[in-house]
């Protein structure tokens, strides 16, 4: 292997740039321009959240502000702080700031482009990690056969890599739709590769450039918006850290091991901290503060190892274990060669599959008992993340050892698998088709028809195989032939997942436009599932729900009060439902059974009243403001004692919102008795407040209300949103990068200078 092979060259070139048009045929529907075969990626939360959580950062953005806040969803919601934002993640920022610049907007079809693009980076990044580390791993055994030279195999091995990870079951069942986990695992890959020494550089030695690279990778990453996949990338990579220096172990090289690692990791926090900290503020708020080991460990039954030869077994639309037939041959056949590389990525393969399993094996107990942060997620099946990579690695590994000269006799025994398993397969199909035709349209129907497919694959695999094991195919061929089999076999499986059928999520609708038009300051509520998740952002109005993993503790708690109690607090004056009128509502419009009832009784967004309750104890708020002889607009319930005695005269004084956006709420205040301003706003740290220009202490009213003790007379109050946590957080995240550019400068400067001496 000459310096020469080790350069990339214009064959990389030509893989990466049929890769992207691999994506693109595999994806097609979202991209033909006929509108009879458009499709697009179906409704959930990439079209109700991750769709209107973009939407949101271009209207703050284009109002030229940071998207710290959102009134349009939870009655005031702290959105930089909610993780999956991803407000500075610079893919997504991007594509905002493009599709803002050159079009006034952002389509459904932006972001769907963006979920695109990350499929490419996935197989790009694993193209360039494989490739380094195959290179790195070539020896005297691995001897080129045939027509193929040594570099070649090594391309078309990598190329196996990134294929098997960018189209197996993990990457395109869920994550295509959780838009968060793909554009959090993209990076993984990448990381990986700054962490392996280049071909050319002695043996466990990463350069500090490198080191800082992977973590500015990593930084990036955790910007992506899903902290449980970016943990999973964590680990991974601090895993494969210590895997590269074990063979030099010893007390210096273990401390510079350490001092490294904890580096790596201080550069990707430092990175993202200008999201991370204020997340972390926000999650100690949250309903997600702490999670029982019951709601954590729920994971694949074990039973879904037959994911692996049968896709769709845990779910007709996502099998995440399922990597396809050939390249899991090759990944097995792989392990048949000693060497610590391929015993490594088994054990991360068998590792994480345990994990994921959750509380049906023991294996994600240690985690949740020892590792910091494991407990804090549910959904332990997203580790099949781990096994999808470690698999697709090793199905390098065994691509290389087919098309290298190594104990074909080894090969022809393990080949049998691929025979056994169409017989296996055979007799599945068996068992289905006779268990199915009771129900032909039940899911034994369905799995019988995967079992059909599966026995073509493995019968294509067995005979590719074969043949050429017994010679009757050149390395060449069969190298074609066995990428074009494992893309048929992915594509056959996978690509359903990816087609919806085209349809406007938020289209103009009678209703909203009747709402709209009454131009005052108010909320809305909906039934569950009449109106899709976060319509309040997509259509600009404040609701007081919202389909975000993560809502503040005690505003979640609030929301268990009686109906009307809550949406009187709630300033909510518009209800969407299919139900009747009630008492003290109207219905304003209707359309195809859903009606939109006005409600009478509706508090205003700020009021006067003159009597408070101290009560820290939120459970026994709630029950005071439930009570009969409760009345908000006499009463408060605040969780400190109001500074001064209240006047009952006070709810005779009139409050008026001169001014009100996400962010910052003016009001014009009339007391006529000492009172208390109530704000019909979430309480979150970081609001700041005034009244005639003079600093006042916000107070915690009704258990999530904002409260403001006002003096006789007349004033002007302010509020606006100006968080601590963030000013950390991007005052660390601007230190981060401006050290880590001077750190590449300095090793830049350097390097020229050594090769100039």
């Amino acid at each position: 292997m000459t310096k020469q092979d080790v350069r990339f060259s214009r064959a990389d070139f030509a893989l990466l740039l049929l890769l992207a048009g691999l994506v693109a045929l595999f994806f097609w529907r979202v991209l033909t321009p006929n509108p009879a075969d458009r499709a697009q990626f179906p409704p959930g939360d990439f079209t109700d959240q991750f769709y209107a959580f973009r939407l949101y950062e271009m209207r703050a953005l284009a109002q030229g502000r940071i998207p710290l806040w959102s009134e349009n969803f939870n009655s005031g919601h702290p959105f930089l702080a909610d993780i999956q934002s991803a407000v500075f993640y610079p893919p997504a920022l991007m594509n905002i700031l493009l599709n803002s610049a050159l079009f006034n907007s952002f389509s459904l079809f932006a972001l769907e482009l963006e979920a695109l693009l990350h499929f490419y980076l996935a197989g790009a990044f694993t193209y360039l990690f494989a490739r380094r580390v195959l290179l790195r791993s070539v020896n005297d055994s691995t001897q080129p056969v045939n027509t193929l030279s040594l570099i070649t195999i090594v391309r078309i091995s990598a190329f196996t890599a990134a294929l098997v990870f960018t189209f197996g079951g993990y990457l395109t069942s869920y994550p295509s739709l959780q838009l968060a986990i793909l554009e959090t695992a993209a990076w993984l890959p990448l990381a990986l590769y700054f962490l392996t020494p280049s071909p050319s550089a002695p043996s466990s030695v990463v350069r500090p450039p490198s080191l800082i690279a992977a973590g500015i990778v990593l930084g990036v990453a955790a910007l992506a918006g899903h902290p449980q996949t970016f943990l999973f990338v964590l680990a991974v990579c601090i895993i494969y850290f210590l895997f590269i220096y074990w063979q030099a172990w010893g007390r210096r090289t273990a401390l510079r091991v350490v001092a490294a690692i904890t580096l790596l990791v201080l550069i990707a926090f430092g990175i993202a901290a200008v999201q991370l900290i204020p997340a972390v503020e926000y999650q100690q708020l949250s309903t997600r503060e702490a999670l029982s080991f019951a709601d954590a460990a729920k994971g694949l039954p074990t039973l879904d190892v037959l994911q692996f030869i049968l896709p769709g077994y845990a779910s007709a639309f996502a099998s995440p274990l399922y990597v396809g037939i050939l390249s899991l041959w090759l990944a097995l056949a792989a392990l048949l060669r000693r060497g610590r590389a391929r015993v490594f990525w088994g054990l991360v393969a068998l590792g994480a599959l345990l994990i994921s399993f959750g509380f049906y094996v023991f294996a994600y107990v240690v985690l949740y008992l020892f590792v910091p942060g494991a407990a804090l997620f549910r959904d332990q099946e997203r580790a099949a993340f781990s096994v999808s990579f470690a698999l697709a690695m090793l199905a390098a590994y065994g691509m290389r050892d087919v098309l290298s000269s190594f104990d074909v006799k080894r090969f022809r025994t393990f080949y049998w698998l691929l025979p056994a398993g169409a017989i296996v397969t055979f007799v599945l199909l068996i068992a289905f088709f006779i268990a199915g035709a009771q129900n032909p349209q039940g899911r034994l129907s369905f799995l019988g028809d995967r079992a059909g497919l599966m026995l073509i694959q493995f019968g294509l695999a067995s005979l590719l195989v074969g043949l050429y094991l017994r010679n009757v195919l050149n390395a060449r061929v069969f190298a074609v032939l066995a990428i074009v089999l494992i893309l048929f076999d992915l594509w056959s499986v996978n690509e359903p997942a990816n087609k919806g059928r085209v349809q406007e999520r938020f289209p103009d609708d009678p209703l909203i436009s009747a709402v709209k038009a009454d131009g005052g300051l108010f909320r809305v509520a909906a039934d569950e599932n009449l109106l899709p998740g976060h319509f309040g952002i997509a259509y600009g109005l404040q609701d007081i729900g919202g389909i975000s993993p993560l809502r503040l503790a005690n505003y979640d708690e609030f929301l268990k009060l009686p109906e009307d109690i809550r949406m009187r607090l709630l300033n909510v004056k518009y209800v969407f439902t299919q139900s009747a009128p009630q008492q003290d509502e109207a219905i304003t419009a209707s359309d195809e059974g859903t009606n939109v009832l006005e409600r009478q009784n509706s508090l205003p967004r700020a009021w006067l009243v003159g009597e408070s309750m101290v009560e820290a104890d939120d459970a026994r708020a709630l029950q005071r403001i439930a009570s009969p002889q409760f009345d908000p607009l006499q009463q408060a319930v605040v969780s400190l004692p109001v500074p001064f005695t209240l006047d009952a005269r006070a709810v005779q004084g009139n409050v008026v919102v001169t001014q009100y956006a996400a962010e910052r709420l003016a009001m014009d205040v009339n007391a006529p008795a000492d009172g208390l301003l109530v704000v019909s706003e979430n309480f979150y740290p970081g609001w700041r407040a005034t009244v005639d220009g003079e600093a006042v202490d916000i107070l915690r009213a009704d258990v999530t209300l904002r409260a403001i003790p006002i003096r006789a007379g007349q004033h002007h109050g302010e509020m606006w949103y100006d968080p601590l946590s963030f000013k950390v957080g991007a005052g660390i995240s601007v230190i981060t990068i401006l050290a880590c550019m001077v750190a590449l400068g300095y090793f830049s400067i350097n390097r020229r200078e050594r090769r100039v001496l």
